[in-house]
């Protein structure tokens, strides 16, 4: 039993997996998705002087999701006697509720548990003597995935992942290199579609206060070149905090393109969800996540008609008053990319034309505080074209924000050192400092009034944005002050 210690507290150090939207027509298929069938795992007992002795009893699980197991393989005394423990520990605490649920007749209820909670008390009492007391005072989330996860594979990115929290770009970034395939086995078959988002129902009860689930969706790829099974985009939250009624919940799932803006786009075939029943450092004995309905959205496949390829994704790269650059994804090999912009509702075949080889625009010379459209497609050959792929930006205004009255001193604006991303967004995005960590950093509506201030203290934070529109961030560096704007749908 001694063996398992290390490996459950190092499972514990995963659970600080910190955390959007156009209705879609199609759904992917998720296991149970409405946790309507139930399965039961075995018990296991020990035989002493020919009494079964039991170690934990038979238990329920939603069937179709896999949860985490470790080897126990001890020798215990026992009135005398030496007992022999060799069995896979199941870690796990759920229920199937009924009753009042917001779709069917059942729901997932997860709970936080501490090993006494699942071992029976006669063998827990005999295993806790020999035992590290700081893993009897463990609390452990409960975890269940759509993938076989390999526990002693995975602890060396637990640890990545417990230095890389904060956004969904440093949670990503644990799993550079990594062959994801050797870690977590399975998932759900994409089959060329892409996901969008994830949906369902939660409610959350905290066994004291301030605890939270949390729900991971990780989308995977085999890459032939490398040969590895790596993580090409993913989503997140941990945003499933208190409360008594159940209430829908939206995860966005980000191709890595456009969580790193140079990342070429690559398409996952295969997706994993973990769902955690405490998602934070300190997870707390009985805390509860109920979860219902869930739905995995595809997003609407692109299908050209007499054309070559197709351009999809435009998303911006960098804006300022007079410049903006526009990336995309694309299928297909056309020549070149063809795009036309002008101010906000201009008649096409009127705008200003450019052509372009890269996946990539960058346009001069704008307006400041101006609506454009820009539209961009694939070119195959001088007479074979793709569709249309459109988007509408808006250039930042010569106009700062509200400055605080109590500034002093010379500021200069600058752009330099700073990305966001998504951006737009949809109510969260990015911010990453590449050169300086600012002193203070204050979000601003269009109009001057002040929605938050954040002393940050690392060099990227997750920026939760209060409703849809446009927003100013005022960073104040040392020596100077850097002004970005953000726009919210």
């Amino acid at each position: 039993m001694k063996y398992i210690s290390n490996l459950l507290l190092a499972f514990c150090m995963f659970l600080s997996l910190n955390s959007a939207a156009q209705v879609q027509d199609s759904t992917i298929t998720i296991p149970n998705p409405s946790f309507e069938q139930w399965s039961t795992g075995s018990g296991y007992s020990v035989t002493v002087l020919f009494f079964p002795l039991s170690v934990y009893g038979s238990y329920p699980y939603p069937t179709g999701w896999d949860y985490p197991t470790y080897p126990v393989n001890e020798s215990l005394t026992y009135s005398g006697m030496t007992v022999n423990v060799n069995t896979d520990l199941p870690l796990l605490k759920v229920s199937n509720v009924t009753g009042d649920v917001p779709d069917s007749s059942h729901a997932l209820k997860l709970q936080s548990f501490m090993l006494s909670d699942i071992i029976s008390s006669t063998v827990y009492g005999l295993a806790a003597s020999s035992l590290d007391p700081s893993l009897t005072n463990t609390i452990f989330p409960t975890v269940l995935s759509t993938g076989v996860v390999d526990i002693d594979l995975f602890l060396p990115l637990m640890y990545n992942i417990t230095s890389n929290l904060g956004s969904l770009a440093q949670l990503m970034s644990a799993f550079d290199g990594l062959d994801v395939n050797t870690i977590i086995d399975g998932g759900i078959v994409l089959d060329s579609v892409v996901p969008d988002r994830l949906t369902g129902y939660y409610k959350y009860t905290s066994a004291t206060v301030g605890d939270n689930g949390g729900i991971l969706m990780l989308g995977t790829k085999y890459n032939p070149t490398t040969q590895k099974r790596e993580v090409v985009g993913g989503g997140y939250t941990v945003a499933l905090t208190d409360t008594t009624e159940y209430t829908p919940f939206e995860i966005f799932y980000s191709p890595l393109s456009d969580i790193y803006p140079s990342t070429p786009y690559i398409e996952a075939d295969s997706l994993i969800l973990l769902l955690f029943s405490s998602a934070n450092n300190t997870p707390q004995q009985g805390s509860a996540l109920y979860l219902d309905h869930l739905q995995l959205w595809a997003q609407e496949e692109i299908v050209p008609e007499d054309t070559c390829s197709a351009v999809f994704n435009l998303h911006f790269i960098d804006v300022d008053t007079m410049h903006a650059t526009i990336g995309w994804g694309f299928e297909g090999e056309p020549d070149h990319f063809e795009a036309e912009y002008g101010v906000q509702g201009f008649a096409q075949g009127s705008g200003t034309t450019v052509g372009t080889t890269e996946s990539f625009l960058h346009l001069s010379d704008l307006q400041p505080d101006t609506h454009y459209d820009l539209y961009v497609r694939c070119v195959c050959d001088t007479d074979l074209f793709g569709e249309w792929a459109m988007m509408t930006f808006h250039t930042d205004t010569l106009v700062p924000p509200v400055i605080p009255e109590d500034s002093t001193g010379i500021q200069n604006f600058i752009a330099d050192g700073l990305k966001i991303y998504p951006n737009p967004a949809h109510g969260q995005c990015v911010v990453h400092f590449e050169k300086e960590i600012p002193q203070v950093i204050r979000l601003y509506t269009i109009s001057g009034v002040l929605c938050q201030e954040i002393i940050p203290s690392k060099e990227t934070i997750e920026l939760s944005l209060p409703t849809a529109g446009v927003f100013i961030l005022n960073c104040e560096m040392k020596e100077c002050m850097v002004i970005r704007r953000i726009v919210s749908r």
